[in-house]
């Protein structure tokens, strides 16, 4: 999978939760409207004050959802943790409201009021305790920073690479010198070219096994690289030694910046946000609101 199909594959992700984004928070909204509205006239009856703080929570409950998915989408580290603190804000206010609603309950509602409270309560906590991890973690966008790191500086390295082994082989001493630079040369691109390759595998696969087999593989490749190169070395004149010299530099500033990329794809920060955004952290946030709902309706039905 190239950065391409990743930014393609983000983008029908996107789609998929902005439609669902929009839809929550669409019904949030007109929820919170309709109760607001319909109970404006009574807002210093206890009963009424509790269902508009359920209202404005349900409706901050999807804001912070709607924000959360904006910071794991957004591929600028400034774009991330803007969202990410605007989830943290909306997850504030329901707090504070929070607070206002249990000392409410205690005072003017019903036990079946507080039980269900404490319900929403311990689901709240437990979404918390995720986000907690997700809005970390989403702006670090260590993936995407390996891709650009790949495509860009490790794209630059390659091509410096191939210029001073032709250039190396041009400075030979003979015809059948030159031949054999050439090769050499040759084997070391590929075994480097390789590493390139499997760069975009590492930063896509799956799990950390799968990652350590493709860094073993980066491993032969680099020994298969260095190797040609003491040949080369070795088998090249005064002329050729000097541009031999600038690629064996190319090649340990290549394979530093691959240790880099290895790294930040260890982390693995893009694929692992969106794994809990779309698994645990949905449910989670589902749940949350089921418990408001029932506690908008066990309060509707206490005088």
């Amino acid at each position: 999978m190239d950065s391409r199909q990743s930014g393609a594959g983000r983008s029908r992700i996107a789609i998929i939760w902005t439609l669902s984004l929009v839809v929550t928070a669409v019904i949030a909204f007109l929820a919170s409207s309709r109760i607001q509205g319909g109970l404006a006239g009574n807002a210093g009856d206890p009963a009424v004050r509790r269902q508009m703080l359920v209202a404005e929570m349900r409706t901050n409950l999807a804001r912070s959802a709607e924000m959360e998915k904006c910071a794991v989408l957004s591929d600028r580290d400034e774009d991330a943790g803007n969202f990410a603190d605007e989830s943290k804000s909306s997850a504030a206010a329901l707090d504070r409201d929070l607070g206002r609603l249990r000392k409410l309950i205690g005072e003017h509602g019903s036990s079946r009021e507080r039980e269900q409270l404490d319900k929403f309560d311990s689901s709240w906590k437990n979404l918390k305790q995720i986000d907690a991890e997700l809005l970390v973690a989403a702006p670090q966008n260590t993936n995407v920073k390996a891709i650009e790191l790949s495509g860009t500086i490790g794209a630059e390295l390659l091509q410096k690479l191939h210029d001073d082994f032709g250039k190396a082989a041009l400075k030979a001493a003979s015809p059948s010198k030159r031949v054999e630079l050439e090769k050499l040369a040759g084997q070391a691109e590929t075994a480097v070219l390789n590493i390139a390759l499997l760069q975009m595998r590492h930063i896509h696969a799956p799990s950390p096994a799968d990652k350590r087999a493709i860094e073993s593989s980066m491993n032969e490749s680099r020994k298969r690289a260095e190797a040609s190169m003491k040949t080369m070395e070795a088998a090249a004149g005064k002329k050729s030694g000097t541009f031999l010299n600038g690629a064996a530099t190319v090649l340990g500033e290549f394979m530093q910046l691959n240790e880099e990329i290895v790294r930040l794809s260890k982390i693995d920060s893009n694929a692992g946000s969106t794994e809990i955004s779309l698994g645990k952290r949905r449910l989670a946030d589902a749940e949350c609101d089921r418990e408001l709902k029932s506690l908008q309706k066990i309060g509707a039905e206490t005088p």
